[in-house]
């Protein structure tokens, strides 16, 4: 309050501070693993997007995150290099080798690229289906294990904020539970 009797009421002003954008995208490991494998691996496109999409807009560096996603093994190598140089610019630490994470993932996916080809040309099945559908949860864990530095450099190591299924989360867990399942028996039909 003012001792001047003319001057206009002013009002405290409460400063709210801009929330700083999240250069990564952040999931916790229950939603990420579930979503991964039921989803038979397509939740990795959604993954790699998201990861550029936030990087793009927290560092105004041009880029197409959709390309980077679609063409991920080419582009994992550079996420997790960001990550780590991130993770280091901001005072944190995370002993994890990206380099050799980023390397596995690129190896995983090209198998399972491979072992699909050779299936789509009636060579090996169903014993390659098999191996493919094993590689699904074990692409999933290496490519968790560098969702955790993600989660590290975007500042919620345990990916709480991102640890809520929404409604289309379920949607397609529905979906890939009954995929699965039709998945099952034809295995066992065959």
């Amino acid at each position: 309050m003012s001792d001047n009797l003319y001057s206009p009421p002013q009002a405290p002003l409460l400063h709210t501070p801009v929330q700083e954008q999240q250069a990564f995208y952040v999931v916790s490991r229950g939603k990420f693993l579930t979503l991964f494998v039921l989803t038979f691996g397509l939740y990795q496109l959604f993954w790699a997007y998201q990861n550029w999409r936030q990087f793009k807009q927290a560092t105004q560096q041009p880029m197409w995150p959709m390309a980077r996603a679609f063409f991920a093994i080419f582009w994992t190598h550079a996420l997790y290099r960001e990550a780590d140089a991130w993770i280091k610019q901001n005072g944190r630490s995370h002993p994890w080798r990206h380099a050799e994470l980023a390397t596995w993932f690129v190896l995983l996916a090209i198998a399972s690229k491979v072992l699909d080809a050779m299936v789509r040309k009636n060579i090996g099945a169903p014993l390659l289906d098999i191996i493919n559908l094993v590689l699904i949860p074990l692409q999933a864990v290496v490519t968790f294990e560098g969702q955790r530095g993600l989660n590290v450099a975007g500042g919620d190591p345990q990916g709480q904020s991102n640890a809520r299924f929404t409604p289309i989360n379920y949607v397609f867990i529905v979906i890939g539970v009954v995929l699965w399942l039709l998945v099952a028996v034809g295995l066992l039909v065959t």
